[in-house]
């Protein structure tokens, strides 16, 4: 809702080209998060494990060494940003926009700086299940992020987003390292717990991570850079803002089902049985995915038109495109915490990578022929083939349960998604623009619709069960 909120007030301050710039620079950030070489997953996982055999010695040593070795790897990835401020040509930014790039990238190396350190306490709050302390603060970082952009961005433009956000992150980061030492007394962090040894454990793990972290961040941050090059900073805007709400769709969801990680690391780690689970969190992916995703692909060019205005909204078709490239994240998320849990992850870097290097190519040539349309469906392709079909070869690869049922019911979701959009866009062709009361009743019948639907296709009777009885339970 923030960002909803923000997006046309950054437009009207900043101009499409600027804001298309921003949206470059924050971007450009994630390229090097490839720098934390998985050990992310391996920390996440080291602690959940730890809980578990209630190891507290075991959980101090993991974390002490996390801080000093994401301090020492953010060092690399913002000397990198530091470095990229002067030649941010290399982006594909225009004379007149470079030196405002420039003093951004650099004011913003020290976020990447913190977001790297704060890594290790990610794998904390995650290992406990405790989500909620994590997200609440997130929360509290968007608030005062956007409060201060209001103000500061009228006189500092480009500057005062960046001033913002370092100062949001600050607060945040200070927060979480309280509430952290307040979930677990006995936390905390100590040079002489930190070992080679211990850092070479972790690579053990982490290690096939690294070209899948290379690959998730040429997947996520190529677009930008490419249509910067081939089209311009205003298309990075134009898409960027279809791109954003996808993203806040795809954040809420992983905020739903992202609790299945720890879940599966805990409870491969007492050697349960993991089968059914497992399939059951797939249901729990597609039920939510097709719920959220197909109203936003079906009611985006009237939504963006009255949010943003005519320019933007032309556009709005490529959130159905784009929607169905993230659907078949419903697939490969499970997948990959499943593997992740069982330490059977070494081939997921290689279908990451090829995923990445495919969106890459096809984008390229897409966009040359077709522009922005181009570029959505080199995303859907090369996420159908990635996500989906190499990722389900690498679970039958591993585990020896049946995956029939579920590719058949995603098969079956897919075909019912693009039926539906494509029903629901030719028929909001036919009509007036809508008005925001006609949009939201509209939104309300497609998604009541598809709640009722996807509860008796996806859910199953056992699950049906369960979840209504969590639901009435006091």
């Amino acid at each position: 809702m923030i960002s909803l909120a923000m997006t046309p007030y950054l437009i009207k301050h900043l101009g499409n080209e600027s804001y298309g710039l921003w949206l470059l620079i924050i971007s450009t950030l994630g390229w090097f998060n490839f720098i934390e070489l998985g050990f992310s997953s391996a920390v996440k996982r080291e602690i959940a494990i730890a809980l578990e055999n209630a190891d507290n010695h075991r959980i101090n040593v993991v974390f002490s060494v996390s801080v000093v070795l994401f301090g020492a790897l953010g060092l690399i990835a913002a000397g990198c940003v530091f470095i990229l401020a002067f030649v941010p040509e290399i982006l594909g930014i225009n004379d007149i926009n470079q030196s405002s790039a420039a003093i951004a990238l650099s004011i913003l190396a020290l976020k990447v700086l913190l977001d790297f350190i704060m890594n290790s306490y990610h794998g904390f709050f995650c290992a406990y299940l405790r989500m909620d302390i994590d997200a609440n603060i997130s929360l509290l970082n968007t608030l005062i992020k956007s409060v201060l952009v209001f103000f500061l961005i009228v006189d500092l433009n480009i500057y005062g987003a960046a001033i913002a956000t370092i100062t949001a992150d600050i607060i945040a980061h200070s927060l979480k390292i309280y509430y952290a030492k307040k979930l677990n007394k006995r936390f905390e962090f100590s040079f002489n717990f930190v070992s080679f040894l211990e850092i070479k454990y972790l690579f053990s793990y982490s290690k096939h991570l690294v070209a899948a972290g290379i690959a998730d961040t040429v997947l996520r941050r190529s677009d930008p850079i490419v249509i910067s090059h081939i089209l311009g900073l205003k298309y990075v805007a134009l898409y960027g803002v279809i791109n954003n709400l996808v993203n806040q769709i795809e954040s809420l969801i992983v905020a739903i089902v992202d609790v299945f990680a720890p879940m599966l690391n805990r409870l491969v780690a007492r050697n349960s049985l993991i089968d059914d689970i497992f399939k059951q969190v797939l249901d729990i992916n597609f039920f939510v995915v097709i719920l959220l995703y197909t109203p936003l692909a079906i009611l985006a060019e009237d939504f963006i038109y009255l949010w943003i205005g005519a320019e933007y909204a032309q556009y709005g078709y490529l959130a159905g495109i784009l929607g169905f490239a993230y659907i078949c994240k419903s697939v490969s998320r499970p997948v990959s915490s499943l593997l992740l849990a069982q330490a059977n992850h070494q081939l997921i870097s290689v279908v990451s990578l090829f995923g990445a290097l495919l969106n890459i190519v096809l984008s390229i040539t897409f966009a040359q022929n077709w522009g922005l349309t181009g570029i959505a469906i080199a995303t859907a392709i090369s996420f159908f083939i990635s996500e989906v079909i190499l990722h389900a070869i690498l679970l039958k690869r591993y585990n020896d349960f049946s995956i029939t049922i579920p590719v058949i019911k995603f098969l079956t979701l897919s075909i019912i998604y693009i039926a539906l959009v494509l029903i629901g866009q030719e028929i909001l062709k036919n009509v007036e623009p809508l008005t925001w009361f006609e949009l939201i009743l509209y939104a309300g019948v497609i998604s009541v619709t598809l709640f009722v639907f996807s509860w008796f296709l996806i859910i199953t009777v056992s699950m049906r069960k369960h979840l209504i009885c969590l639901l009435l339970k006091k």
